[in-house]
């Protein structure tokens, strides 16, 4: 828990300074701008930590599975192949892999993408 949030932290003030440098490579420092380059920059990583945490959940086995009897069942001499094959090895799914910057990715997008949210009703 606490290297997530660490991980979370360093992250959120990595995407903050990269925006500044952003703004201040443009030319002309504007909150305005600032606001909105972060706020796309926030759409990276809360993708990124979407997509892993979806794949981590095993959404994706069950077609793989399917894609997978599929392909089995396409000819009939290779049905009698997979059926004896089958006897030996077991049907299970293997579990998804675990990746240590989902969180920290999902929870410093989703924060830094409602803080530039306010951020621009804020200025406004």
């Amino acid at each position: 828990m606490k290297q997530t949030v660490v991980r979370t932290g360093w992250l959120v003030v990595a995407m903050l300074a990269a925006s500044a440098l952003i703004v201040i490579g443009q030319g002309a420092w504007s909150t305005v701008a600032f606001i909105n380059i972060s706020f796309l920059l926030s759409l990276l990583p809360l993708s990124l930590g979407g997509l892993l945490f979806v794949y981590e959940r095993g959404f994706f086995n069950g077609f793989a599975y399917g894609f997978r009897r599929l392909r089995r069942s396409s000819a009939r001499v290779e049905r009698y192949l997979e059926e004896a094959a089958a006897e030996h090895e077991s049907d299970e799914l293997l579990g998804p892999r675990r990746f240590a910057i989902t969180y920290p990715l999902l929870f410093s997008g989703l924060l830094l993408f409602f803080a530039m949210i306010a951020a621009g009703y804020a200025v406004q």
